[in-house]
């Protein structure tokens, strides 16, 4: 397959999220895939500093932090979810780096933005954007495989019903 529709095929540049001990993952500042170097941190109790399982990794690469507290990464504040492809258009984009960084929010909100992102690219790709559910069924006419089908019709009915109550 080749041209705009291909890019829904290609393989994604492999992803690991921040996890806590972690020798190596994507850096949630920089994302590059690097070595972190883990430490403990103290809590400021009015006064009385306490180690309290605060961890805090240092990226090999950017050399920026985050912190942990027990399993939860605390700082920064970001999604584990992988980045945009570097082939889905700009306008797309916005759409979903916003539901990336909010899903562990509100999965509803992220839900809505990631269908009204499929419903840009159906349009970038060609089709008429009047029916999303037409636009994934000519997109797999034009040779999108039945995987990315089925994952682009989840999103779009959960992204529905997220949206329209009952």
């Amino acid at each position: 397959m080749t041209g705009e529709l291909g890019m829904l095929t290609q393989q994604s540049i492999p992803y690991t999220p921040p996890f806590l001990d972690g020798d190596a993952f994507n850096c949630p500042h920089c994302q590059a895939y690097s070595n972190h170097i883990w430490g403990y941190g103290c809590i400021d109790r009015g006064g009385h500093r306490t180690q309290r399982d605060i961890r805090i990794s240092s990226c090999a690469h950017c050399e920026k932090r985050t912190m942990w507290l027990e399993d939860k990464m605390l700082y920064p504040r970001m999604s584990t979810a992988p980045t945009a492809s570097i082939d889905l258009p700009d306008d797309m984009r916005g759409d979903y780096e916003e539901a990336r960084t909010i899903v562990e929010l509100s999965p509803r909100v992220t839900a809505a933005l990631l269908r009204l992102a499929i419903e840009k690219l159906c349009r970038h790709l060609g089709e008429p954007g009047k029916n999303i559910n037409d636009d994934i069924a000519s997109l797999v006419k034009r040779g999108l495989p039945i995987q990315v089908q089925q994952a682009l019709d989840i999103v779009r009915v959960v992204g529905n019903n997220a949206v329209h109550p009952g």
